[in-house]
């Protein structure tokens, strides 16, 4: 029996989703550094930063973050259209965020150097 090999465009999409999957969390937490935010304001905004979000990833990471204390939501009526739940950083959202951003980028640098290793 011959093991069946997915072609490469295949793979390459596999792992892209696993990254994106991976960085998602990062993502939306600096998204909420400076300003509270909706959930399809973020999906909108992270789509327009080129990740590729949908609702279906975002609302049950959102809802993981809001376990984890690291939100706390607010509805909010505007007075024109219907009301939307905002999620705010928590102080242990900002820390998280903070160590994560820390990892992110002392791992892209190693990554970096083995890029710069090329023969």
């Amino acid at each position: 029996m011959q093991d069946y090999v997915q072609p490469l465009g295949q793979e390459v999409a596999a792992w892209r989703s696993q990254l994106r999957k991976g960085s998602l969390e990062l993502a939306v937490l600096l998204s909420l550094r400076r300003e509270p935010r909706y959930g399809l304001e973020l999906v909108e905004l992270l789509n327009t930063r080129g990740l590729g979000v949908s609702e279906g990833s975002i609302y049950p990471l959102l809802g993981r973050l809001r376990a984890e204390e690291k939100v706390e939501t607010e509805w909010v009526d505007p007075g024109a259209g219907h009301s939307h739940k905002y999620y705010r950083l928590t102080r242990r959202g900002r820390a998280a965020c903070e160590s994560m951003l820390a990892a992110w980028r002392e791992f892209a640098g190693a990554f970096e150097r083995v890029i710069g290793d090329r023969p």
